[in-house]
């Protein structure tokens, strides 16, 4: 991404990127368990996750100072977000129950 990027235009990036691997995987339900799916899509993120981090250390002392920060890190963002997206779902289930009162 561009540094000129506006927040707005980096955000609309994010969002794009993410949604081209979220149909990728929704694509793969047609002949795979969703739930197959889900533990694929965490094991590449994962590995994903460990090159970045291993990319950006250059060394081993700072490898290790950078694998600290980031599982602290990725971790808590995984929770954030998981967290928000579990909170959307529940908000659609909370709709559906009022709809069909």
């Amino acid at each position: 991404m561009s540094e000129s990027m506006s927040d707005e235009e980096r955000n609309a990036h994010f969002r794009k990127l993410a949604d081209r691997f979220i149909d990728t995987a929704n694509r793969q339900t047609e002949d795979t368990d969703p739930g197959v799916i889900s533990s694929s899509f965490l094991y590449a993120a994962s590995r994903f996750c460990a090159f970045v981090v291993a990319n950006k250390a250059g060394d081993s002392e700072r490898y290790d100072t950078l694998k600290t920060e980031a599982l602290e890190y990725y971790t808590n963002e995984f929770s954030k977000m998981l967290s928000e997206n579990l909170d959307n779902y529940g908000a659609v289930f909370e709709e559906n129950d009022t709809q069909s009162h």
